[in-house]
Parts: structure tokens; sequence; C-alpha cells
């Protein structure tokens, strides 16, 4: 009976399994012919037309010239000439100038102040009297010892002891007479040294003294400025001063320091406002610093007697020094040469790059002396990282001329 069962189950089983794979066949052959509508259906993307875009610059054609290197720097303008003047003499200030203040100025030869003389005036009366008297002594005692000396000489009157002590009273009285008119030079110099007047045309930078103080020699009172000539120091790269400035001569080897500089007029110019400026004149080398490897050079300049407002002592000026001459060079602007020394050319309407040699950079214009050709296509347009052979278009007034050298 029971194997009876079991052999009744084996088919069932076995069309059950049948009937699984249909099924699973089915739905696999459904899902590829789904697909394969689903593929049919499809329609393939339009093709968009690829459109090389130009990049749109400017430029500049390449011009062989010769150009001035200026050389730059910087410093503050001083007065050529500074005086402290003080007290020579002792006494209570009894007078000072009626514009005795700082930032005015005084001009020559007026008295800056006055200091009480009476003691000084005694002291030069007191001795002129004195050496009136000890002129008159000194003859007598020089006639007498003459007297003497010549009745022992030729008629044997007297003895050599009188002789020789009238020779010692002129000589005593002689004495006298220079150590009085020593007295009455220094007392006439004391007298002189009470009216302080001004050496130059002055104008007054520090003050410390006023009517009725008591003064002592040496202490400071005054501090003087002469502005008919001012002049201006500035640190110049060393590199610049030994490739760029002018000499005259060569140096000379003993003195083992620079040639003279070439007095050349250059421009000097208030750093807060350009408008005023002056014509200076290289004067010298003043000295080289071993720390910065700078060379500080003196310009001098004489202010302008016709300006409101002129450059005066204190300002902190710019300074243009001419320097020698750069031949066949082209000035392009800084930004159109790259750090790598590069410059981007327009060949044929496409990009180029080139190396080039810069001779120096001055300002925003950098001087090209070697790398490029004359009539060669500058692009000054800032670009970043353009791609080489980029398609241009030339932008500009001679865009139309310039556009027929494209592709």
């Amino acid at each position: 009976m029971s194997e009876q069962v079991v052999s009744a189950e084996r088919p069932s089983r076995g069309r059950q399994i049948l009937l699984r794979i249909f099924l699973c066949t089915l739905i696999v052959g459904l899902g590829l012919g789904g697909f394969r509508l689903l593929k049919g259906m499809k329609k393939p993307p339009i093709q968009a037309q690829q459109v090389e875009q130009p990049l749109k610059v400017e430029v500049r054609e390449v011009v062989f010239a010769d150009a001035q290197v200026l050389i730059r720097g910087y410093g503050e303008l001083r007065s050529r000439r500074t005086v402290e003047m003080a007290a020579e003499v002792a006494g209570r200030v009894t007078a000072v100038h009626p514009r005795l203040q700082v930032g005015e100025i005084i001009e020559q030869g007026e008295v800056l102040f006055v200091i009480d003389d009476r003691d000084y005036l005694s002291e030069f009366e007191s001795s002129r009297d004195r050496l009136a008297i000890l002129e008159r002594d000194t003859v007598l005692a020089r006639k007498e010892f003459e007297r003497l000396a010549g009745l022992l000489a030729s008629h044997r009157v007297g003895n050599q002891s009188a002789v020789d002590r009238a020779e010692q009273a002129a000589n005593t009285v002689a004495d006298r007479l220079a150590q009085v008119r020593q007295t009455m030079v220094r007392a006439e110099t004391n007298l002189a040294r009470c009216r302080v007047t001004a050496p130059f045309r002055t104008r007054i930078t520090t003050k410390s003294i006023e009517q009725g103080q008591y003064v002592t020699p040496g202490r400071m009172v005054l501090g003087l400025a002469d502005d008919s000539f001012l002049e201006i120091e500035v640190s110049l790269d060393s590199r610049d001063v030994s490739r760029w400035l002018r000499f005259d001569g060569e140096t000379d080897p003993e003195a083992a320091w620079f040639a003279p500089v070439s007095q050349v007029p250059c421009q000097v110019s208030w750093t807060e406002d350009a408008g005023r400026s002056l014509t200076g004149e290289v004067h010298r080398i003043s000295r080289f610093d071993p720390e910065t490897r700078t060379v500080d050079v003196v310009i001098r300049l004489q202010p302008g007697s016709d300006q409101n407002q002129p450059l005066v002592a204190g300002m902190f000026c710019s300074v243009e020094i001419p320097g020698k001459t750069l031949t066949e060079v082209v000035a392009l602007p800084r930004w159109a040469v790259s750090f790598e020394n590069t410059v981007y050319l327009a060949r044929a309407g496409r990009l180029a790059t080139v190396p080039v040699h810069v001779a120096r950079t001055q300002g925003d214009l950098a001087y090209v002396d070697q790398g490029l050709q004359s009539g060669e296509q500058v692009i000054v347009t800032r670009l970043i990282e353009p791609l080489e052979n980029s398609l241009l278009q030339i932008m500009g007034p001679e865009a139309e001329q310039r556009s027929g050298q494209q592709p």
C-alpha cells in the first residue's frame, strides 16, 4: 500500500518541477522581449556640434627702441646745514628777537638774543685804562734802561747791576702790558658774544631760551637750520647702483670708494602729493650699508621761491634718478610677462608661449631684450594659465586688420 502511494507522488512532483521551469523560462522570455521592444523604441541622442570658443585678447606689436632707466628711491628731506647754538658767555638774557619762535625764519645778521654785558663792559673799560698807563710806563722803563746802559758803555758811569735792574724793570712792565692787552681782548670778545646774531638766513627748529633767563656757556638754547639748500639721502639697491647709476671717470684704487657720480638732474616729489616736486641734482654717495646691501645717494635741491607750499625739511619724498640707457628693448606691460619670464604671442590666430629675457622691470613696464622678433604680436591681456595653441580673437582698434591673419 505504501509503495503505491510513493509511486503516485513521484509523477506529481515531476510535473511541479516542469511547471516551475516553464514559468521561469516564460518570465525571462517576456523580460527579454520587453527589453528589445523598449530598445527599439529608443531614439539616438542628437549630436551637438563642438565649436571652439576663441579667447578675446589685445595685442601689441613688437617694436625695439632705446629706453631711459629710472632709479627710484625714497628718503626724508633735510636742511644741508643745521646748527645747535649755545651761549658763549654767562649772564642774564636781557632781550630776544620778537619772532624767536620755532618755525620762524630770521634773516642773516639779525640779533637773536642779548645777554647782560655790564660786567664785560666794565672789564673792558678797566683794561683799556690800565693799558694806557702801562704803555706809558713801558716807554719810561725802556728809556731808563737805555740811558743807564749808554752811560756805562760810553762814560763808565754807574755799574752793570744798575743796568740789569733797569732792564728787568722794563721787562716786567712789558709783561704786565701784554697781560693787560690779553685781558682787554678777552673782555672785548666776551662783550661781542653778548649779542648773538643769525649766522645765516635761518629757520628756528628748537628753542629753550626766554628773556630774563640766566644762561651759562655751553648750554644749547637754539636750533637753527639753513633751508637755502635742501638735500635728501635715498637708499638704493647696490645692484642698481653698480649697473645703472652713471659715474664720472673710474674708481680710484687708492681711495677704495665709489667714483664721483654724474651730476644729473632728477625729480624729487612729495609722496603725499606728487604735484609738489622740485628738480634736484645727484651730489655724492655717502654710505654703503653691508647689512641691507644698499648704497645711500645724496641729492641736493634748492626749494622753489615761488611756491606757496614748497617742499620743506622733514617731508618724505620719492626720487627718480636718470640712469644709463637700455638699447634695443621692447617695453611691455609688466603683467604681460609671467614669473617664468615667458610671454604669449598671437601667431596665425593661435596662442604660442615663448621664453624671453627681461633686462629690467621699471614701474608697470618690463623691458625685454631677447626672445622676440620685430613685428610679432604680444598678448597684453591678463591671462591665467591659458591652453597652448588656443584660438584667439584679437580685439582693439586694429582688430579687423588682424582678424585677416586668422584661419
